[in-house]
């Protein structure tokens, strides 16, 4: 009861946001304008043909996020709008009503943590351990294919859009396994005590959303609630069951474990996600529409240009890239990240600056004085001078701050500018630059200890046979800094596992080769396995069924069930 009321909360939040932001475009009176932006000629975009690209969280009902072990994740579309019919024009605000259709994918966390059945074996030398497998990658993935209709409510520069599409709706198989781990008698014996898989998943369902749009031209942005009711979900859970019951002390014996059984249920349940979305939309008028634009708007523009007073407005065109041209940017009010690298040292920040055409900056122009400051302090920019005068109109102003000059840390970047008329300054833009710190070197001691592995097969009165496979794992135990193992094991297979304190590698086959090496998979120096740079693990009949009637192998160094 609880989860399903956090999931109903979690939905009602997101949709009354979007209603909360949709009453608030509502209000905004038609035909006005929107300070800081200008756009030239025809009826609102919404109406249009419309091109979207989108992508965001996809938070699963708690039910089936619980019985099918996923969690939130991701999702992405592109969607097509066409209009078939429209009321209500006028010169802002339209409604419309036409065809919705497109595809997507999403991708789930696998979330699997068993809890059980765990058995005690009587032997045991310490209470049993219980690994989850989980198969076929991390992530639950799934193809979208929808169509359905959509209605357009136009307001000024804003777009509202109820939306409900038909969609398709397939996810790939997923496994999960939990297998107990015992050390009876000093052997190692392992047990597949559950497993679940959960079917391919290929139907039909519903998508109902809700879109609000924002076009400060024919580009514009659009944030959107959806809720998916797909098909239902088939899962097989195999649990396994000791022969017979416990002990007076609640353990089992060898034998009871070796014979016990498997049951199956099978249960099935709802595909169902909320999914919150953000993305770019694009606006394709009919030949029809004109896109000159009206004679009141060139002379707003013009009284706007030749104004001497100074109006303080964000200027939307400013930005911030690094490494200079080929970076990542980012515009006013943004956050950019610079991962650490030694190489960062010689490059540079990429300042875009102009003031916006309705601040009305002097004659004509927009001349202005224009100051970036770093951190509250004037920055050292290239080409020289800071501050420079602006003369390029809406073309904006490039310069270039070393980035030897940044703070390890948050560094706050903002452009300043004056008006030449009047003597007023008014910040424009800011932005936030986040420098990385170097990360800490690698390092690592580790010791390993070789454990033969098994497996159960089915014999002639013996439907658990515990049999050597010929493979080796390793006990791991020590410590490790920002580095993990490099196992090399017959024909030169190269793998990496992260270093686990007291837990097991994978099995690998004879010979095997364990160093430890960086997360960049780079040579830690000085770094050892079992008191050496390179541990090399060979035994020639390790491991190995080497026939009933033989006499017990012992070899140093490794454990043989028998």
């Amino acid at each position: 009861m609880k989860s399903n009321f956090t999931f109903t909360r979690k939905a009602a939040l997101i949709l009354g946001i979007l209603f909360f932001v949709t009453a608030f475009a509502q209000e905004a009176r038609p035909g006005q304008p929107i300070k800081g932006v200008i756009v030239k000629g025809g009826k609102n975009p919404g109406g249009n043909l419309l091109i979207s690209a989108g992508g965001g969280g996809l938070f699963p009902g708690n039910t089936y996020g619980l019985d099918n072990h996923v969690g939130n994740g991701f999702n992405g579309n592109i969607n097509l709008y066409v209009p078939l019919l429209t009321m209500f024009p006028s010169e802002t605000n339209s409604v419309s009503l036409g065809l919705n259709g497109g595809a997507g994918f999403f991708r789930m966390k696998k979330d699997y943590n068993p809890e059980g059945p765990v058995y005690h074996v009587a032997g045991q030398s310490a209470p049993p351990s219980l690994k989850a497998e989980i198969a076929d990658g991390s992530k639950q993935s799934g193809f979208i294919a929808e169509a359905g209709v959509q209605s357009n409510f136009s307001f000024s520069k804003f777009t509202v859009s109820p939306i409900v599409n038909l969609a398709y709706i397939s996810s790939k198989e997923s496994q999960f396994t939990a297998v107990q781990t015992s050390n009876v008698n000093g052997q190692t014996r392992t047990f597949e005590t559950s497993k679940k898989v959960i079917s391919k998943t290929d139907g039909l369902g519903v998508i109902p959303k809700l879109r609000l749009s924002y076009f400060p031209g024919r580009v514009g942005f659009f944030v959107e609630g959806s809720y998916l009711m797909g098909p239902d979900v088939q899962s097989t859970t195999t649990i396994f069951k000791p022969n017979g019951p416990p002990n007076g002390e609640g353990f089992y014996s060898i034998d009871q474990m070796t014979a016990g059984k498997y049951e199956t249920v099978e249960m099935k349940n709802r595909f169902n996600a909320l999914g919150l979305n953000v993305g770019v939309i694009f606006s394709i008028p009919s030949k029809k529409q004109s896109v000159s634009p009206k004679k009141s708007e060139i002379t707003e523009e013009l009284q706007s240009k030749s104004g001497s007073s100074c109006v303080c407005v964000s200027s939307p065109v400013a930005s911030v890239q690094f490494p200079n041209v080929s970076g990542p940017s980012i515009n006013p009010g943004g956050t950019l990240t610079i991962p650490y690298n030694a190489a960062n040292s010689t490059k540079f920040l990429r300042i875009e600056a102009s003031p916006h055409p309705y601040n009305s900056l002097n004659t004509g122009t927009w001349a202005s004085i224009i100051t970036i400051f770093t951190n509250g302090n004037a920055s050292a920019v290239s080409p020289a001078g800071n501050p420079f005068t602006h003369t390029g109109g809406q073309n904006p102003s490039v310069r270039l701050i070393p980035f030897s000059s940044l703070n390890q840390g948050v560094n706050t970047i903002c452009i300043s500018v004056k008006c030449p008329y009047s003597g007023t300054t008014c910040s424009i833009a800011c932005f936030t630059v986040i420098v990385e710190a170097p990360p800490a070197p690698s390092s690592g001691t580790i010791t390993t200890t070789p454990v033969c592995c098994t497996r159960f097969v089915v014999v002639p009165g013996n439907p658990h046979k515990e049999v050597l496979t010929g493979q080796v794992k390793f006990k791991m135990a020590g410590t490790v800094v920002n580095a993990k193992l490099k196992i090399v094991s017959a024909g030169g297979v190269v793998t990496y596992e992260n270093f686990v304190q007291n837990g097991f590698t994978a099995c690998y086959t004879m010979p095997v080769e364990i160093s430890v090496v960086s997360n960049t998979n780079l040579p830690v120096a000085s770094s050892t396995v079992n008191g050496i740079p390179v541990y090399k693990y060979s035994v020639k009949f390790g491991c190995k069924e080497l026939g009933p009637k033989l006499p017990v192998q012992v070899i140093p160094g490794i454990k043989i069930p028998q």
